[in-house]
């Protein structure tokens, strides 16, 4: 637990010397002054829940496969991976330090839109579950594509699936099933629910679980291809 804290202390420094927690507050004071000037609004909870699953994703995804990137240029990995450090620790750590920037994005936004009016501990463990998710996600990415350019470019197709085909229910849009059982939809089902007062024990015990599971199978995959590919390469 001290090392992870430690790590998760210098991830929070190279984060702010990379100016990436300065970005991520001056968009999120963006989204609360366009909130603000939609005060009123009737779907005011539909351009939340939007804006809530895809800029924490967009953090979690692509500021962990960059800082993994840069350090890769910058000789940084071989050097760390001669030390005591647990790799376990070094990918929890920057999971949990991104993640928990995304969720205090997302949270800004919340109040910003609608006030205190939300369970917290549903809107928490959902906006969570999506930052560790798109970071699981980014990391697996990158095992497979250290250029820039070609992170980039995959990247992108594969948040809009991750993330926004769930969302396509939500809005109505489509009446698929099968959107149900993907990942994100754990997450995004306690995120709506977090803004209803009356909600059923199986649908939040759903989003749990769903949760919990897509994130374990994600970390197993993800540790294992890390290894692989660019630990023991």
């Amino acid at each position: 637990m001290k090392m992870l804290l430690q790590q998760m202390k210098w991830q929070f420094i190279l984060l702010a010397r990379n100016n990436i927690i300065s970005i991520s507050i001056a968009v999120t004071i963006v989204y609360a002054l366009v909130f603000f000037a939609l005060e009123g609004l009737d779907n005011m909870y539909k351009v939340l829940t939007l804006l809530i699953l895809n800029d924490p994703a967009i953090i979690g995804m692509f500021f962990i496969g960059l800082t993994v990137i840069m350090e890769k240029n910058q000789q940084v990995l071989s050097a760390l991976f001669v030390t005591p450090i647990n790799h376990h620790v070094y990918l929890v750590s920057r999971i949990l330090v991104l993640s928990i920037i995304g969720w205090a994005c997302a949270l800004g936004m919340a109040l910003a839109a609608i006030g205190p009016a939300f369970q917290f501990l549903h809107f928490s463990v959902g906006t969570f579950g999506i930052c560790m998710l798109s970071c699981l996600a980014g990391l697996y990415l990158v095992c497979y594509t250290l250029e820039f350019m070609h992170f980039t470019l995959r990247s992108i197709p594969l948040l809009m699936i991750l993330i926004n085909l769930p969302l396509l229910n939500y809005f109505e849009v489509t009446d698929i099933r099968f959107f149900d059982l993907m990942p994100s939809y754990g997450s995004l089902s306690l995120i709506t629910h977090s803004y209803s007062e009356e909600v059923k024990v199986s649908t939040l015990l759903y989003g749990y679980a769903s949760t919990a599971f897509w994130i374990s199978l994600f970390y197993r995959m993800v540790y294992h291809a890390f290894m692989a590919r660019i630990v023991n390469a």
